[in-house]
């Protein structure tokens, strides 16, 4: 014979919560628009004047660079950073993209056959000032 469980009592004496029945609404023309349409959303009544975050400027975000990505020796680097910090002191700010992109210009140039000397005396005469 088996033991009675002992939770047999509390969910035999527990009853269903009985739901009341609401009398049916008549729809009318107002509900079935309402149900039919998405619920609007508030309206700003000033729009926002700033985005959040910084702004969008720099090589980043204008069209007219692209990122790359290349490997050069460690030491080459080093030296290059060495000059630029020296140009850097004398008010004179250039990257390294900008220079990267001289190079690679003045270098594209010559392939064409230009005289690329006028692109770098400019470039030497803008560095030393």
């Amino acid at each position: 014979m088996s033991k009675p469980s002992p939770f047999k009592k509390i969910f035999e004496s527990h009853e269903e919560p009985q739901q009341k029945a609401e009398p049916p609404v008549e729809p009318t023309k107002e509900s079935n628009v309402s149900q039919t349409l998405p619920p609007q959303l508030p309206t700003q009544s000033q729009p926002e004047t700033r985005k959040r975050g910084r702004p969008a400027t720099g090589k980043r975000s204008d069209d007219a660079w692209i990122g790359r990505t290349y490997y050069v020796k460690r030491e080459t680097d080093l030296d290059v950073e060495e000059e630029l910090l020296k140009l850097k002191r004398r008010s004179v700010e250039i990257d390294k993209s900008e220079l990267v992109d001289f190079l690679m210009t003045a270098w594209v140039k010559r392939q064409q056959g230009e005289n690329i000397d006028l692109l770098i005396d400019e470039f030497t005469n803008w560095r030393n000032s």
